[in-house]
């Protein structure tokens, strides 16, 4: 309804003698206009109005956010595609990793994870390409997915990813660690290193041929060569009534070898029989310097779709891989 209704709203100091009906008509009028501006006078001052306490989780959150430091991303495949989750910032301070509110997660799917954003694909120990973002978490107002009763979720955006890509980074791409080694040496040493570490864990020369062999090459930049990565997979799963003595042959068996002096040997070996008694098997992620020295650490996650977010680091110290950090968090934290 119109002020021009209501001349004594508009002329207020001029003289106006109306009916009584009239009076009473605009001063209804005059009020029901003024109630919206009424209504966004409070909205504007209640936007304006400081809170009397602060919230110090989102300006933490808010503050990291805003630096958009490097990022390192876990590959989830999903049976309705894949998905790329945040876990960690890394750079100077090493592997960090992201532990955001409700709010900070938010905030950074839509700054960090929309659709077009591209993420370096990481295959084995160096970049490989790119990945393209399809969908952000809460891209077009409706959650990717959802976990029942969680209250805190960690963003998974939607993205095609290639095979044998488990890891992607933002921010700038890593230097590749320097060193190349000799097809022959590394030849030479993937033929005997059954003889290495099988008599040692108790491993039969003649139940090698059942393992599935994974071999990964990697430039780590630990030596002037590069890690040889060896994974040996027995499809057999024992059950947990076996007895623990005398001990079974592992049904998983990892061995990492670097270049000494008299040549390659084990820097690190892990076994495990895979069942729910024992640790569960492992799968190689690759290797990604974290902390900016020069020299990738190795990751490692685990075959467990329970725990499909768990990572495992190792940095090379004095001839050896050893454990340095673990990322335990699963997807919901509330």
């Amino acid at each position: 309804m119109s002020l021009s209704l209501c001349p004594a709203a508009r002329f207020p100091m001029v003289p106006q003698f109306p009916s009584r009906t009239r009076r009473r008509f605009c001063q209804s009028a005059v009020a029901l206009a003024l109630l919206p501006m009424l209504a966004g006078c409070d909205r504007l001052k209640s936007a304006l109005q400081e809170p009397a306490v602060g919230d110090p989780v989102w300006q933490a959150d808010s503050s990291l956010i805003a630096k958009a430091p490097p990022m390192l991303f876990r590959v989830l495949r999903k049976p309705d595609g894949d998905q790329v989750v945040p876990i960690a910032t890394i750079g100077e301070k090493g592997f960090q990793p992201l532990y955001l509110s409700n709010r900070g997660w938010r905030a950074l799917d839509l700054n960090a994870l929309h659709s077009g954003v591209t993420l370096q694909a990481l295959r084995g120990g160096e970049v490989s390409g790119t990945v393209k973002i399809t969908r952000g978490m809460w891209e077009g107002g409706t959650a990717l997915d959802s976990i029942q009763g969680c209250r805190v979720i960690v963003p998974g955006a939607r993205a095609q990813v290639p095979d044998g890509v488990e890891l992607l980074l933002s921010g700038a791409k890593p230097q590749r660690p320097t060193g190349s080694g000799s097809d022959a040496a590394i030849g030479q040493t993937l033929e005997t290193i059954a003889t290495l570490v099988a008599p040692t864990l108790g491993i039969p020369m003649s139940a090698m041929p059942r393992y599935r062999r994974q071999v990964h090459v990697v430039p780590t930049g630990a030596t002037a060569q590069p890690t040889l990565v060896v994974i040996y997979d027995d499809p057999e799963v024992v059950p947990d009534s076996v007895p623990v003595f005398p001990q079974p042959r592992p049904r998983q068996l990892i061995v990492v070898l670097d270049k000494g002096i008299y040549g390659y040997k084990p820097s690190h070996t892990f076994s495990t029989l895979g069942n729910r008694k024992s640790p569960p098997r492992r799968r190689f992620l690759g290797a990604v310097d974290v902390d900016e020295d020069g020299k990738a650490e190795l990751l490692f996650g685990l075959q467990d779709p329970r725990a499909e977010l768990i990572t495992i680091g190792f940095r090379f110290r004095v001839e050896a891989w050893d454990q340095s950090f673990t990322y335990e968090r699963l997807r919901c934290h509330g």
